[in-house]
């Protein structure tokens, strides 16, 4: 998950048991977590502007991209949380309480989330050894990543929301139309029908 781009070949006993072809990232991820864990998730990519002191690097600024899990998807335990830090898998604190915040509207008691996300930063803006295993960060301005994290999750879920309650709204308008067109055609009088069939025989 961590090198989407990187094509992997899995062998035991000289019988290849995993061929994963170099691909984008979302295509990795359903490749790996399988294709129910997609159809249950949205697709995030979103960039932000630099932040100060890298401004001059036209790399500089923030990218979050992946999938995140539908309020439906939601499970028992947080173990489908997955957060990557320019290729490196960490476990980091900031990120995860930005993920976790952003579902605060939608998810309730002990559900957890699921995601698969991966962020991109000027490397001179995060510290990878703060930890033996290089499994958590430290960002320099944890504020604004927290911010930014927070915002695209969020986002990512409004428009989920907005486009359900769109199509239910649009299958409800659908019922009513054909209750009303039912109601009409039953109370419609014998003897008016028959004056229409005798118009249209005309």
């Amino acid at each position: 998950l961590a090198q989407p781009a990187v094509a992997f070949s899995v062998s035991h006993n000289g019988k290849p048991v995993l061929q994963l072809p170099a691909t984008d990232l979302a295509r990795r991820i359903v490749a790996i977590l399988g294709a129910d864990f997609a159809a249950e998730a949205i697709v995030l990519d979103e960039r932000a502007g630099a932040i100060a002191p890298a401004a001059p690097l036209p790399e500089a600024g923030l990218h979050l991209e992946g999938l995140v899990g539908k309020p439906t998807a939601a499970r028992a335990r947080a173990d489908a949380q997955y957060f990557y830090v320019n290729g490196r898998f960490v476990r980091d604190k900031v990120l995860a309480h930005a993920a976790r915040a952003a579902y605060a509207d939608v998810l309730h008691g002990d559900k957890q989330p699921s995601y698969v996300l991966a962020l991109a930063i000027d490397p001179r803006l995060v510290d990878v050894n703060v930890h033996p295993a290089k499994t958590e960060v430290r960002f320099r301005d944890s504020r604004a990543v927290h911010q930014f994290v927070f915002h695209a999750v969020q986002r990512a879920l409004a428009r989920t929301a907005a486009q359900s309650a769109q199509a239910l709204a649009d299958h409800a308008a659908r019922e009513v139309h054909v209750r009303i067109a039912g109601e009409r055609d039953v109370h419609v009088h014998p003897f008016l029908k028959s004056r229409e069939a005798k118009k249209v025989a005309r």
